[in-house]
C-alpha cells in the first residue's frame, strides 16, 4: 500500500520560504508532507536543475511541483491530489492546460481550447482578481489535457523514474512544456483538476529567454507534434493548419516586438514557415518586421 504522503518541491527566490505560503499548505494539505525547498536566491539553477534537485531529496511517493506565490483555499486538497494519481494511466495533474500542442512555438493560449481551474490575483493592485472555470459550467474532478502550466504540478514517484526536467535546457521557461510531452509520449494522460482551488499571485513573463527556450522544446519533440488531445472533436481537427499558421504570425510578432535580431528571426519564422507548408519571402518577411516594430515598438528602431 502507498501511504498518502506529499514531497512539496519548491524553487524559491527567497533563502527562506515566505510565512504565509508554508503556513498556507500546513493549515490546508490534510496528509502527512514535507516541504523540499531549493534555494535558488543567488540564481545558482535552473528550473530545470532545481526541480531535479528536489526530486533527488524527496522521499515520499507523490511530488508536487509548485510556486511560492501561490495560495491554496481548498482544505485537504493533498488527499484529492493523491486520489487523483490513483489511476495508473494518469501522468502529471495542474489546475490549468491546454489540449492541443501545433508544430509551431506557441505558449497554451494558442490551443484550440482550454482547462482552467485558478484564481488569478495581482498583489500590485495593477489587475483585479479573477477566478477562472474552464470550461464554464464544468461538473467533473478533472479534465484530460496535453500540456501544463508550471505553476503546480502533481505526479508519483514512479513517473518520475520515467521522464525529467531536461537540464540541457537553461533558465526558467519551459519546464512544463517539455515535462508536459515527455509525460504525454510516454503514453499517460495528463490532467487539469477542478477540486483544488489554487490562487496565483502573478503573471508569467515572455521575454527574449522564454520564446528561445519554447522554440528549443518544438524543435527537440518535432516529429511528435501536433499532440492532440482526446477531448477535441474530430471536426475541429480540420482547424489545426489554420491554428499554426495563426501561431506562425504570432510568433513573428512576438519575437519582433521582444528584441530579436532580425537574422534570428527571419530563420526561425522561415523554418517553421516551411514546415507547415507556408513559406514566406525573406523581403516580405522584412516588411512585416519593419511595420510590426513602428506601429508596436517604436523606441526599438531608434536605438
Amino acid at each position: 500500500m502507498i501511504l498518502p504522503m506529499l514531497s512539496i518541491v519548491v524553487c524559491s527566490k527567497n533563502k527562506i520560504l515566505p510565512k504565509e505560503f508554508v503556513d498556507n499548505i500546513l493549515n490546508t494539505v490534510g496528509v502527512a508532507y514535507e516541504i523540499i525547498t531549493i534555494d535558488n536566491s543567488e540564481n545558482r539553477y535552473s528550473i530545470f536543475s532545481a526541480y531535479n534537485q528536489g526530486v533527488v531529496k524527496s522521499k515520499y511517493p507523490y511530488i508536487c511541483f509548485v510556486h511560492e506565490d501561490v495560495f491554496f483555499h481548498s482544505v485537504h486538497w493533498g488527499e484529492k491530489v493523491i486520489a487523483h494519481l490513483q489511476n495508473p494511466k494518469t501522468g502529471i495533474i495542474g489546475v490549468a492546460g491546454g489540449d492541443l500542442i501545433t508544430r509551431v512555438p506557441a505558449s497554451w493560449s494558442g490551443f484550440l481550447s482550454q482547462s482552467k481551474n485558478i484564481t488569478q490575483s495581482d498583489r500590485t493592485g495593477k489587475v483585479p482578481t479573477k477566478t477562472i472555470r474552464i470550461p464554464l459550467n464544468y461538473n467533473h474532478s478533472e479534465r484530460s489535457v496535453i500540456i501544463l502550466d508550471g505553476v503546480f504540478m502533481c505526479m508519483r514517484r514512479d513517473l518520475l523514474d520515467k521522464i525529467h526536467f531536461d537540464e540541457q535546457l537553461k533558465g526558467f521557461h519551459g519546464y512544463d512544456f517539455d515535462i508536459s510531452i515527455q509525460s504525454t509520449i510516454a503514453g499517460y494522460a495528463n490532467q487539469v483538476i477542478y477540486d483544488v482551488d489554487l490562487e496565483h499571485f502573478s503573471r508569467g513573463k515572455t521575454d527574449m529567454a522564454y520564446f528561445r527556450n519554447l522554440i528549443a522544446i518544438f524543435k527537440k519533440w518535432e516529429t511528435h507534434l501536433p499532440l492532440i488531445d482526446k477531448n477535441i472533436p474530430k471536426e475541429q481537427l480540420k482547424e489545426i493548419p489554420k491554428i499554426e499558421n495563426k501561431n506562425l504570425t504570432r510568433l513573428l510578432k512576438k519575437m519582433s516586438r521582444k528584441g530579436f535580431d532580425t537574422t534570428e528571426i527571419l530563420t526561425t519564422i522561415t523554418y517553421y514557415g516551411n514546415l507547415i507548408d507556408k513559406p514566406s519571402s525573406i523581403p516580405c518577411l522584412k516588411f512585416r518586421i519593419f511595420f510590426i516594430r513602428l506601429f508596436n515598438c517604436p523606441t526599438y528602431i531608434f536605438k
